[in-house]
């Protein structure tokens, strides 16, 4: 067991944004909340999933839906309550620990906030070790665990249950519900048992975004590269951005340059492949992180523009994603791209 602090809320931020691969959101009024959470109630205790006792339940929780939104229409700080009793009554158990769905971008502070509010333990791991954009999209549910009960708690004081569906029923209805309740909505989803997450959730996620976080604050790219088996793939400039409404997520490509070469990259919610003369050079699964090489700060997908000058970084992502079922659920082809996954180190 280890204590997350308020001094280690910035560097969280900074991991958090990195894991994102581009998605994951803001972190503005997520970092404000953690920080004002640890100031008040003390440092939170992390346990490894390994430090579960066994026969106890965590329960996975985070946002869903529109982060602009959620900075605009901020928490109101009962929500995770709600959320996480209701959950807790439906399925007859008590939660003993916290864990975020994902570790990445807003939703690994607010697991971490949601803890502090809870005074339960934050567990350290995830189910998607980046940032997904759906919830079928976790390791969960990928290795057969419940997603269901979900339940939605909104600023007003509404709390909805889905059950009784899959795991795709389950995100459909979840993404509905939160438009309805005004854009997004904090979500617990079923508890799980300590002996099912230690087979399912990925380990280390919140120490892993805390530890990249001091190396990219102190400009360690090299270690951070050296330390996650990432590499550097391209930098250079933005000079070309296109953006479009696809059917379910925002998408786009961006093209960079620098003296000799052009790269392509496509992205949805997140950085999804990059090209270079129409090879793969990554892909999703594996993390592609733009990071702005003046502040060295890892950009979203919303922040790339003409004139950016970037580094392309790529980190592996978690092996169960590298699966053949795995990919099926969050490789190349499942956001709607006719190519392979790229593994690292070859090109496709």
């Amino acid at each position: 067991m280890w204590e997350l602090t308020a001094d280690d809320v910035e560097h969280l931020a900074l991991g958090a944004a990195l894991m994102g691969s581009g998605g994951g959101g803001s972190t503005r009024s997520a970092r404000s909340l953690l920080r004002h959470q640890l100031e008040r109630s003390g440092p939170i205790p992390v346990v490894s999933l390994t430090e579960l006792a066994p026969g106890s339940y965590a329960i996975p929780v985070g946002l869903v839906g529109s982060v602009t939104v959620f900075e605009e229409k901020p928490l109101n700080g009962g929500e995770f309550a709600r959320a996480v009793a209701a959950a807790q009554r439906y399925r007859g158990v008590e939660c003993a620990a916290v864990l975020g769905f994902e570790a990445a971008g807003v939703n690994a502070l607010l697991a971490a906030a949601a803890a502090a509010a809870l005074g339960l333990p934050l567990v350290d791991a995830d189910g998607m070790g980046r940032a997904f954009p759906e919830l079928e999209q976790t390791t969960f549910f990928l290795n057969g665990a419940p997603l269901t009960p979900v339940v939605v708690a909104d600023e007003k004081g509404a709390v909805l249950v889905i059950d009784g569906v899959d795991g795709f029923a389950a995100e459909r209805l979840t993404r509905s519900a939160v438009v309805t309740v005004g854009g997004w909505g904090l979500i617990a989803l079923a508890p799980q048992r300590a002996e099912l997450l230690a087979r399912t959730a990925i380990p280390r996620s919140i120490s892993r975004a805390l530890d990249v976080g001091r190396l990219l604050s102190a400009r360690n790219q090299p270690r951070l590269l050296h330390d996650y088996g990432g590499r550097l793939l391209f930098t250079g400039k933005v000079v070309d951005v296109e953006r479009s409404t696809g059917p379910r997520f925002a998408r786009g490509s961006a093209v960079l340059e620098d003296a000799e070469r052009l790269m392509r990259l496509e992205f949805q919610n997140e950085n999804l492949l990059l090209l270079e003369e129409g090879r793969v050079l990554a892909s999703v699964p594996d993390l592609i992180c733009l990071v702005a090489r003046e502040q060295v700060r890892p950009l979203t997908t919303e922040e790339i523009r003409f004139g950016l000058e970037a580094d392309v970084l790529t980190l592996p992502g978690a092996p169960q994603w590298r699966t053949p079922r795995g990919l099926g659920l969050v490789g190349p082809r499942a956001f709607g791209y006719d190519v392979d996954y790229a593994a690292p180190g070859r090109t496709g």
